[in-house]
């Protein structure tokens, strides 16, 4: 291994762990998708009501796999 090789390879290297680093600094991070969208729907009567509709398909869902 000639010593330019190691060189270039320790530059690489130098570069990798600045930029998680970079990545780690809590300026950096990106909220996950469920903590941007939280409350995206508050006080919206539409989302509301489609909730309650789908909670009302779920347990008639439950009620007829409870049956058989």
């Amino acid at each position: 291994m000639s010593s330019g090789n190691v060189e270039d390879r320790l530059v690489q290297l130098e570069q990798k762990v600045r930029r998680l680093e970079d990545e780690s600094r809590p300026e950096n991070k990106t909220a996950p998708w469920w903590e941007r969208i939280a409350g995206a729907f508050k006080n919206d009567p539409i989302y509301a009501e489609a909730m309650k509709l789908g909670l009302e398909e779920r347990k008639a869902d439950r009620a007829e796999d409870s049956s058989e």
